[in-house]
């Protein structure tokens, strides 16, 4: 294990080192300002951005393989690195969710490494947004059972108010939009009149402040008939679901739908909607792995929505996603923003500490790696460190609880409660 880990340490250094060089002097480029306050922050003075950080090469500390004093663990190396300097990064970073933040259909809950980047983006002024498929309408808790491990990672480190509330998640891609509150738990966000996320982006023709009801379910109609005729057709073992936004082709219970299948299916729906006279609606029709969707929206609305809402541009905000193919549903955020092309949670892990570093956030590596290994032993070897230091997470017991206490089926949002297992 050490020797793979070893292995990984050198092939990220030397992807630093590739980037390092590419970008030369246009590391200025980086220098974006962070997002200021709702609440009105201050712009920044001076006459230009501040040069960027010589770039910390090394995986665990000093760029000369010594030991900095900044690696040494202490309560507030996390929170040390946001008082240095302003962060020279993107000010919004979007993600989807399945397959990006957590394993396709399941939750956010042992992924601590992950879980310590995005707590450090908010901590340093980054605002973190989910833009999911997944749309139970403003039933918060469902999405907070898809985020249990993170929110819970929040909750233990103490992340303050005023960073919680840079955290947002937009459910069935541009319907329906959440923020989290100083009680770690997602709250709808206010729609109509001043102030409203609905009213304040009705300027933008997409938006959905301005769409037709009646259009609205012309298009869920058109797609259920043509995803009905795709069952029919390719003989698939699948059932449809239709929510107030969505429509979705799914598999029966023990089933599996083939990927072309799903392809063939999504293809179909796209056709018939692009072509008919009386839809001009955003849509999003894709093959999500397993199941098919078409959502009213997408996630090129979605992600400029937060943009104007926030005051973010365009420049300075990242969608990380790994659907972007035609048929995918992160495909359509390449026409508002950059975009990271990824494939597993771990890929976005790497990419956030890369852009945490190119930053000049200090990872402190022996801090971090001794916290996570201390919250994936749980609570084996007792307790010689209670002063002054938090409780470490039990992300073990997180998948546990989650998966024995509350089970929701994603699909459909129903929550079913059981006996914990001991």
């Amino acid at each position: 294990l050490g020797a793979v880990a070893a292995a990984q340490d050198e092939d990220e250094r030397r992807a630093l080192q590739r980037w390092e060089s590419q970008l030369g002097e246009d590391l200025d480029l980086l220098n974006t300002p962070v997002l200021r306050s709702m609440n009105g922050g201050g712009g920044g003075g001076g006459s230009g951005p501040p040069s960027p950080p010589k770039l910390d090469l090394h995986l665990d500390g000093g760029s000369d393989g010594t030991t900095s004093s900044t690696d040494k663990t202490t309560e507030n190396d996390e929170e040390s690195a946001t008082d240095s300097q302003p962060f020279r990064g993107p000010s919004m970073i979007t993600f989807d969710g399945d397959q990006t933040l957590y394993s396709d259909g399941a939750n956010f809950e042992s992924n601590p490494k992950l879980a310590l980047y995005l707590y450090l983006l908010l901590r340093n002024g980054v605002t973190v947004a989910v833009v999911t498929a997944a749309g139970y309408e403003y039933q918060s808790e469902k999405y907070e059972l898809r985020l249990s491990g993170l929110l819970a990672y929040f909750r233990d480190r103490k992340l303050p108010p005023e960073d919680c509330e840079r955290f947002y998640l937009f459910g069935g891609e541009c319907n329906y939009l959440l923020r989290l509150g100083s009680d770690y738990k997602l709250h709808p966000v206010k729609e109509h009149g001043a102030g409203g996320w609905l009213t304040s982006t009705k300027y933008m023709e997409e938006a959905p402040g301005n769409w037709d009801e009646n259009e609205i379910n012309m298009l869920l109609d058109t797609a259920e008939t043509c995803m009905k005729q795709s069952i029919d057709e390719q003989n698939l073992r699948a059932r449809l679901i239709r929510k107030k936004r969505a429509v979705g082709l799914i598999p029966k219970p023990d089933e599996q739908i083939p990927r072309e299948a799903l392809d063939e299916s999504i293809l179909r729906v796209q056709a018939e909607l692009q072509r008919h006279p009386n839809i001009s609606l955003p849509f999003c029709a894709f093959n999500g792995g397993s199941d098919a969707w078409v959502d009213c929206g997408n996630k090129r609305v979605g992600v400029a929505i937060l943009q104007s809402y926030l005051g973010v541009p365009h420049e300075e905000t990242l969608h990380v996603g790994d659907q972007f193919l035609n048929t995918g549903n992160d495909f359509a955020a390449r026409e508002t923003s950059p975009c990271a092309w990824i494939t597993s949670p771990d890929e976005t892990t790497y990419i956030l500490k890369s852009i945490l570093r190119l930053a000049g956030v200090p990872l402190n590596g022996h801090a971090a790696k001794s916290k996570v290994a201390s919250a994936m032993k749980g609570n084996a070897g007792g307790g010689n460190s209670i002063n002054k230091t938090p409780s470490q997470l039990d992300f073990h017991e997180i998948g546990r609880r989650s998966a024995t206490v509350k089970i929701m089926d994603v699909y459909t949002g129903e929550i079913t409660t059981q006996q914990a297992s001991r």
